[in-house]
């Protein structure tokens, strides 16, 4: 039987003290064709009866000395203009494993063309803002402690490589690349039971569209990985395979194994959309947050529990990562809250899900979905 096994480095990430010392590693600054490209207009996908080609009605409007230009088209009810995907699949660990290359990386890949910076860049005119639980009450559906966030606008590496997920139940997320065609977000942001189903990538989403233009957004076409059913799991991961290339272009994380050795030291970071930040239109980091405690799970997952890292609605999917060099990596995503009782007393902990077997759904997602 295949088993699990550790994927990355032992050593522990640099601290974040080393790394945001470090300067700023300048690209060519020439954006690939395909990006371009993509930038430069929109998509969306319309149902017609029958299969037939829609007709397009293209009429001119007068609005002020502008002239515009209004354009019709029939939309499906179904899919609301988006692109289905394929394949949902669950699997055991074990059949993940027997398809997994050994020789595959883990390591990230930075663009030559964009910037690499160290800390993502604060939008002018605003002050981190810090954000408490009012009156203790819990903030559904995770805790928010006295960290501090602050929303950003940056599409320099790594920091574009993280977006918004939207999926056809409704719901918002994070989303990470991990690979060309690859995206990482939390399981219970897959809509297992939607028929048809979709699922929207819009990497360096800000105030609407992507940092790098308004057609830079990818679809789902197939994702790999194990229903929770909205539970707290150390398993709330999967992979997604993505329409475009989108990775290609931006770069991508790497991903590591999570050693209970780095407990209680803040190596960590996290990016995500929280609906008590902008609304959840602008992304939010923070960094020097701790892991506090690990709990082993079923399916290869460890649940990484913590006290100190905020998080809320549109978090869930999102990177908990570090630096190991010059190299981000992702250890893990967020799952959601849970409450611990230890005796007397009470612990309200954030949990990110990790472990080996997530490691290895990305090196699945690497051996079997390349391009």
């Amino acid at each position: 039987m295949a088993s699990l096994r550790f994927i990355g480095d032992r050593d522990a990430p640099s601290t974040l003290q080393s790394v945001q010392r470090r300067r700023a590693i300048p690209g060519t600054g020439k954006q690939p064709k395909d990006l371009v490209s993509l930038g430069s207009h929109q998509s969306i996908y319309v149902e017609a009866s029958g299969g037939k080609k829609p007709s397009v009605n293209v009429t001119s409007v007068t609005a002020g000395n502008r002239k515009l230009w209004k354009v019709d088209v029939p939309v499906g009810q179904s899919l609301r203009g988006a692109l289905p995907g394929k394949s949902l699949t669950r699997r055991d660990r074990k059949l993940f494993m027997k398809e997994v290359d050994d020789e595959i990386p883990f390591t990230a890949r930075r663009p030559e063309w964009n910037d690499t910076s160290f800390v993502p860049r604060r939008i002018l005119g605003d002050k981190p803002p810090t954000f408490r639980r009012f009156n203790g009450r819990r903030v559904e559906p995770l805790w928010v402690y006295d960290n501090t966030r602050w929303d950003f606008c940056d599409s320099s590496y790594p920091w574009g490589c993280v977006g918004k997920v939207f999926n056809s139940s409704g719901f918002y997320g994070t989303g990470s690349l991990v690979g060309d065609r690859l995206l990482i977000t939390a399981g219970h942001m897959v809509p297992w039971t939607d028929n048809p189903w979709w699922m929207l990538f819009v990497p360096a989403s800000y105030d609407g569209s992507s940092l790098y233009g308004a057609g830079v957004q990818s679809y789902v076409s197939d994702v790999q990985g194990y229903n929770v059913n909205g539970n707290v799991t150390g398993y709330d991961w999967a992979i997604c395979r993505l329409y475009e290339p989108l990775g290609a272009s931006l770069g991508y994380f790497g991903y590591n194994g999570y050693s209970s050795s780095w407990n209680n030291t803040g190596y960590w970071s996290n990016i995500g959309y929280p609906g008590d930040i902008d609304n959840a239109q602008r992304p939010a980091f923070q960094s020097g947050f701790t892991i506090d405690d690990t709990d082993g799970d079923s399916n290869g997952g460890e649940e990484l529990e913590t006290e100190n890292a905020d998080l809320n609605h549109g978090n869930s999917g999102g990177p908990i990562f570090g630096w190991w060099g010059n190299d981000p990596r992702i250890v893990g995503v967020v799952s959601g809250q849970e409450t611990e009782w230890d005796w007397f007393s009470q612990n309200n902990d954030n949990v990110f899900a990790s472990g080996d077997g997530f490691t290895n759904l990305c090196a699945w997602g690497r051996t079997t979905w390349p391009l």
